[in-house]
């Protein structure tokens, strides 16, 4: 331990930026499911989280608007089931059908 209080409190306490944060019930329980789902802490997932908000608003390749107004999707994409997907004609790629289905050759 070094002999100086300030140093001793310098490498303590900034290492990193402590804060609390107080969620709302259906927030935090969210976190709390998604913590048990993933075995990774709730302080993980909401650094992450943060750390993934901070770039996208600090994005310059964004128009302004954009970063103040953009919103992530609000939960994964979902899987298509095998029995409900459309099968695609070989000679066809996405391009191709996209064009076939709005009627444009």
């Amino acid at each position: 331990m070094t002999s100086n209080p300030t140093a001793w409190y310098q490498l303590r306490y900034r290492q990193g930026m402590a804060m609390n944060l107080r969620l709302p019930e259906d927030l935090a329980a969210g976190l709390r499911a998604l913590a048990v789902d993933t075995g990774r802490s709730q302080q993980d997932l909401a650094r992450e989280a943060l750390a993934a908000f901070v770039r996208q608003r600090l994005d310059t390749r964004l128009s302004p608007w954009l970063r103040e107004h953009g919103q992530p999707p609000p939960g994964p994409f979902l899987a298509i089931p095998p029995e409900d997907r459309i099968p695609v004609p070989g000679e066809l790629d996405s391009v191709a059908l996209v064009r076939q289905q709005r009627g444009a050759r």
